[in-house]
């Protein structure tokens, strides 16, 4: 059963055969030492990660079994893992071209929270949870993502004064600390302004479905803030964004 109903099952099978097969020869490419230079294969595993994640996204958005999905997980951390492993490898003098790849940006955000959706929702072990997060690092420089993290099972880290943005995401972080009743309608004002703005950082998210091969319009964060912090999504289980499956599983 689709859980993205503005894609078509058709698209979303082509999305996955075409998507699964660039990302082979990808990596290909990457562990073959005569392919790339260090600075390519740095940025070849890093887009191994990202469409390793984007194939996730789109099995989900499918209706693919969560049990599946959940097999999947490891091939996240191997390719996280191996960009690790490529970044260290990077010679001296270019050291400094990591941090494009290590730093939380935008883009590193989002990826980095649906991972943590994932592994979170889906009852990854904790051994795979903690290297992820040491794996993402930069504690201290997000208020929301150090939340999160502790609630994961990093307790010694230490918490940033704000955060890092504050578009879209202030109303999901009031959210953790406010009372219930005032809880879900934080949310659905987060869900309500999160494809505009990231969109506007040229993250995955199409509102209106005009381009078919594409994994899904999903906001993972409200899931994961929703599973750790014991919040009642009932205000806006119904939200297009919201991957409610992840959270209650699939209706019968």
């Amino acid at each position: 059963m689709l859980r993205e109903t503005s894609r078509k099952k058709e698209d979303l099978d082509e999305y996955i055969r075409f998507w699964t097969e660039s990302n082979q020869k990808r990596k290909d490419r990457r562990d073959h030492p005569e392919q790339l230079p260090p600075e390519g294969k740095v940025k070849a595993a890093s887009g191994a990660f990202s469409q390793t994640l984007d194939l996730i996204v789109a099995r989900y958005s499918r209706g693919d079994d969560l049990v599946a999905l959940r097999d999947d997980l490891p091939g996240l951390l191997e390719q996280r893992e191996k960009l690790l492993y490529y970044c260290d490898a990077l010679p001296e003098e270019k050291q400094e071209n990591r941090v494009m790849y290590e730093r939380l940006s935008d883009g590193a955000y989002i990826e980095y929270c649906r991972w943590l959706t994932f592994a979170a929702c889906l009852g990854a072990d904790q051994a795979h949870i903690d290297r992820a997060l040491a794996l993402i690092d930069n504690p201290g420089v997000d208020a929301l993502f150090d939340r999160i993290a502790i609630a994961l099972g990093d307790h010694e880290r230490p918490v940033a004064d704000g955060l890092l943005y504050p578009k879209p995401y202030a109303p999901l972080f009031e959210a953790l600390d406010a009372a219930s009743v005032q809880q879900g309608k934080l949310i659905k004002s987060f869900l309500d302004g999160y494809a505009k703005t990231v969109k506007s950082w040229g993250i995955g998210i199409i509102s209106k479905g005009t381009e078919p091969y594409h994994p899904g319009d999903w906001c993972f964060e409200a899931a994961l803030v929703v599973k750790l912090f014991g919040i009642d999504d009932s205000a806006f289980r119904d939200h297009p964004l919201y991957p409610a499956a992840l959270v209650h599983g699939d209706p019968a």
